[in-house]
């Protein structure tokens, strides 16, 4: 069961749009490095229809379009094993997040959960779809749309449909997430969030560059051969896995293309980044805590050209490509609980930070009162 609520959304305007643009093309990843999130909000003002609203975000992309449903979770009513996670978390940050929600920061984005496809869902979203226009937002010129549901008899059949559902599936956001869970054992907690179908999402692969580890050629070698069959790829042109159980490798600027081998077979159903991680990060390259140590960067797929820069500027380094994972076992590793190593999926739709607001507080903006949720 699934309890969801209707929220209030912040729209941040074109000054903000244009500065965040700015900071993307910059690579700063939507934060200005001066100015923080609500310090923009304060100068530059921040549209908000003050009325409780479930909404529909669309993506549209040059091949394809993504759907979501934006609303609260509330956590008080929804089961703590309802929301399935995949990933573990660093505790100082959950800590750093914890203070933020106890000073009713707001939450610049929401969490992303993915539900297993439900008809009558898919029908509410067209509905909305075909009987509204999105909201005015410059986001739109990057293909973001929102569309506002207040009418009470269509909110109460998206709330009605999602306390049929079992579960969800965490996708991005489980620091956050846990921050809220924490802080619910005393305060009542709710958490913006964005649902889509599992027939909806991308999962993209994240590929690893190893730096300052010394291993000789040989050893490293050997050890690789106790669960890949290696082979070197034609004309050393950087590799990309085409199918699970295939790796590429980079070490010292020769590419391999490395396949589980038959006596690994009792590993075929393992995900490939626990393989690495377990088996050669951690048992050869010394890498035991992946999400602090320093000398191991990950790199989505979508920075292919960035995780290459990283090998070709220091010799030392070896790389790892490798194939993204399946929605099926995206899922099929949350229903088990197995925790994954940190950075293992990228998933889309990624939305961007601000473009779907909400706050618990009431910000002053240009000199105005802007109330909000409360």
């Amino acid at each position: 069961m699934i309890k969801i609520s209707p929220l209030k959304a912040l729209q941040p305007g074109k000054d903000i749009f244009d500065l965040m643009i700015s900071d993307q093309v910059n690579a700063k990843g939507h934060k200005n490095e001066q100015l923080s999130f609500e310090d923009l909000l304060h100068l530059f003002g921040c549209p908000l229809d003050d009325r409780p609203a479930i909404y529909v975000y669309e993506l549209r992309g040059e091949f394809d379009t993504m759907r979501g449903i934006w609303a609260d979770i509330d956590l008080s009513q929804t089961a703590v094993n309802a929301i399935k996670r995949h990933e573990e978390t660093v505790s100082s940050k959950v800590e750093s997040l914890k203070i933020d929600r106890r000073n009713k920061k707001m939450q610049k984005s929401p969490i992303l959960l993915v539900h297993k496809k439900n008809k009558t869902l898919d029908a509410l979203v067209d509905f909305v779809l075909r009987t509204r226009k999105p909201l005015p937002s410059e986001w739109s010129q990057m293909g973001h749309f929102l569309y506002q549901v207040l009418e009470k008899d269509v909110v109460e059949k998206f709330v009605g449909e999602f306390m049929k559902l079992e579960a969800v599936y965490l996708a991005d956001g489980h620091h956050r997430l846990e921050a809220a869970c924490s802080l619910q054992k005393s305060i009542p907690q709710q958490i913006s969030s964005l649902f889509v179908s599992e027939d909806v999402i991308s999962i993209g692969a994240f590929h690893r560059v190893v730096s300052g580890v010394v291993i000789a050629d040989e050893l490293l070698m050997d050890k690789l051969k106790q669960y890949y069959y290696i082979s070197k790829i034609p004309n050393n042109k950087a590799y990309k896995p085409d199918r699970k159980n295939r790796l590429g490798l980079c070490f010292k600027g020769e590419w391999y293309q490395l396949d589980l081998n038959k006596a690994s077979r009792a590993l075929s159903g393992v995900p490939d980044t626990v393989i690495l991680q377990d088996k050669i990060l951690s048992a050869v390259l010394g890498i035991n805590k992946p999400k602090e140590d320093e000398r191991l960067m990950c790199f989505p797929d979508s920075k292919w050209p960035e995780f290459l820069a990283a090998l070709n500027n220091n010799e030392t380094s070896i790389g790892f490509s490798l194939f993204p994972m399946t929605v099926d076992a995206f899922i099929a590793t949350a229903e088990k609980a197995e925790f994954l190593p940190p950075k293992s999926t990228w998933i889309a739709p990624k939305v961007p930070q601000g473009f779907m607001a909400s706050s618990p507080v009431a910000i002053t903006a240009k000199g105005e009162q802007v109330y909000v949720n409360r």
